[in-house]
């Protein structure tokens, strides 16, 4: 799966694609992430990509320009990339969404506003869609890029080492969560694990598991 970041700070990146699974997704060709400065697109003199809101107000508004060329750059080498906005506005993005991106989409371009918002063309003309990670805003698009692409690489052959663990996982079915999970010791500080668990009667575990998932649901 190839990913396009728009952002004004690729630097942000350097540290979470070169660690962990991620890290060993780009290593292997799992993945591939290709960050892109908007700018390097303006027309604007001295790299400008933002201006003041119309209309008044505190803060500034990146422009739709720099991000659309930027976008179009990525769409000369790469037509079938499908174009998100991360924006608070946007629709939420959740497991269902994950499995539906990861099967039905080969390449993401991912757009992240910065400072006081994005100019609302960019939604409206450049972007596929927009997106949110939650119901709370962040410093930038860049954390919730990073989650986006998270959890679709982690869909893809290859990234997984052992891939049953996709299927046992919370939010596999929705609304449900995984069951507890425990290793040694068996005793810690009194606190035991289950003795189903220890039992190696498959058969109850995997009862005990399912009863566990419901009851975190219930919650």
């Amino acid at each position: 799966m190839r990913f396009h970041i728009v952002t004004l700070f690729p630097e942000f990146f350097d540290g979470p694609f070169k660690a962990s699974l991620l890290g060993k997704a780009v290593e292997k060709n799992v993945i591939s992430i290709s960050l892109i400065n908007p700018r390097d697109y303006t027309p604007y003199k001295h790299r400008k990509v933002d201006d003041n809101p119309y209309g008044g107000g505190a803060g500034m508004v990146l422009m739709v320009e720099p991000i659309a060329l930027a976008v179009e750059a990525i769409k000369a080498k790469d037509p079938a990339t499908h174009v998100i906005l991360l924006s608070a506005r946007g629709k939420l993005f959740d497991a269902g969404l994950a499995r539906e991106y990861s099967t039905q989409h080969s390449s993401i371009t991912l757009i992240c506003g910065h400072y006081e918002g994005v100019d609302e063309r960019v939604a409206e003309h450049v972007a596929d869609e927009s997106l949110r990670i939650g119901n709370f805003v962040l410093s930038g698009g860049e954390v919730a890029a990073l989650t986006v692409v998270d959890a679709l690489a982690r869909r893809q052959q290859g990234f997984m080492g052992n891939t049953e663990s996709l299927a046992h996982e919370s939010f596999d079915q929705a609304g449900h969560f995984e069951h507890a999970q425990y290793t040694r010791p068996e005793d810690w500080r009194g606190h035991k694990v289950p003795e189903t668990l220890l039992s190696g009667n498959h058969a109850k575990i995997a009862e005990w598991r399912k009863q566990e998932s419901e009851k975190f649901n219930a919650d």
